[in-house]
């Protein structure tokens, strides 16, 4: 007990308040950076079409270059690559958000609380830096579950297969 009668350690303790002040600040901007980074994977999405169209479009147009839409096929491929990178990005930052969902609603609260200041918890870790080693992040984070989002691998799949039937259609 400290001389006002209240806990030691307890929610008053200006080391903790500030320490929370820049939990709140990291959160919101983790919030703006998964924004930025939908608008991202939206513009990415953008860029694919438009570049596809526009090449199976002048593939199409001319007879001479119908050998070539197979290899139109490969744009969106690649786009499908840069999408799943972005959104592998983002969800860095959605893991942080999970583990500091996970501290606010946990006991560590409590016991940062009870101590004047977070407990086993870094502030301003953004993208989970400190724990990019883990297995947990390493398969939150995967490639290869980026690639396979609904909203990602079968837009860029389908691209790239319609690429494929218009060539088969036309030999």
């Amino acid at each position: 007990m400290d001389e006002r009668g209240k806990p030691a350690g307890d929610d008053d303790s200006p080391v903790l308040k500030c320490q929370l002040d820049f939990l709140k600040l990291e959160f919101e901007a983790i919030n703006k950076a998964i924004e930025r980074l939908d608008e991202t994977t939206q513009a990415t999405k953008n860029w694919a079409v438009v570049l596809w169209a526009g090449s199976l479009g002048v593939a199409l147009g001319k007879p001479e270059m119908h050998p070539y839409i197979p290899i139109t096929a490969a744009l969106p491929l690649l786009f499908w690559f840069i999408d799943a990178q972005w959104r592998r990005i983002q969800r860095s930052f959605i893991f942080r958000s999970h583990r500091i969902s996970d501290f606010l609603n946990g006991p560590a609260l409590t016991k940062s609380i009870e101590n004047g200041r977070l407990t086993d918890f870094i502030v301003l870790d953004l993208r989970a830096g400190s724990l990019r080693n883990t297995p947990e992040y390493r398969d939150f984070t995967s490639i290869r579950r980026t690639c396979r989002f609904k909203e990602v691998g079968p837009f860029y799949v389908g691209l790239a297969l319609i690429s494929l039937l218009v060539a088969a259609a036309l030999h």
